[in-house]
């Protein structure tokens, strides 16, 4: 599945509100990962390593690179969740 922008990953993720967000988000880097990204690629190996403080600043640096504000984001996608 390719995104087209932000909009179409918010509407996927919002698909899914009584599943696992964890679970739904490897899935989504595990498939980025397998199409040759090699950020989702790198991404994927922190997460079966269980490095959560490396997978945050990866995620802060994506976030930086598109001119998004992290803790917004993340305040946002905990909501989508009621984390």
């Amino acid at each position: 599945m390719l995104f087209r922008n932000q909009q179409d990953i918010l509407n996927m993720i919002g698909s899914f509100k009584n599943q696992d967000p964890s679970i739904i988000i490897t899935n989504i880097v595990n498939e980025a990962a397998n199409q040759g990204n090699p950020i989702m690629q790198n991404l994927a190996e922190l997460i079966k390593q269980g490095d959560t403080k490396q997978i945050e600043q990866v995620v802060r640096n994506i976030a930086k690179e598109r001119g998004l504000d992290y803790d917004k984001e993340f305040k946002a996608f905990r909501q989508i969740f009621k984390l």
